[in-house]
């Protein structure tokens, strides 16, 4: 029986700690499949604002789309924001991810850049 002394403290030690690792891991997988969305997000709005008629507005509601359909209670805070000249067309989503372990706060980012079609006339002869 002597040699049994310290058996329950390496259980109470280890299991809490492999639970730890548990949450870690799953932690990782829902940042992971966040980034996803958001990375969809962006580009599909900047798909959606690059064309000769799109507009901010078009490429914001696509981009809240993705999300809307695809995050469920996942993102939270989030905050597209366009950016628009003549030639070019910048979708840029924020969110924070749903956290399972106390005080760690994942925030992503993803930006999606691509021309805008512009009609420029041609030179009659």
């Amino acid at each position: 029986m002597d040699s049994e002394r310290g058996e329950t403290t390496t259980a109470v030690l280890a299991v809490p700690l492999a639970m730890f690792m548990i949450l870690v891991v799953v932690q990782a997988a829902l940042v992971f499949h966040a980034q996803a969305i958001v990375d969809a997000s962006a580009h599909d709005g900047a798909r959606a604002g690059q064309g000769e008629r799109g507009t901010e507005e078009a490429a914001r509601t696509a981009a809240r789309s993705v999300i809307g359909t695809s995050a469920g209670n996942l993102l939270s805070d989030v905050n597209v924001t366009v950016r628009t000249n003549r030639s070019q067309l910048s979708v840029t989503v924020q969110a924070s991810v749903k956290s399972l372990i106390p005080g760690y706060a994942p925030t992503i980012l993803s930006t999606a850049v691509g021309p805008r079609e512009v009609f420029i006339p041609g030179i009659r002869k």
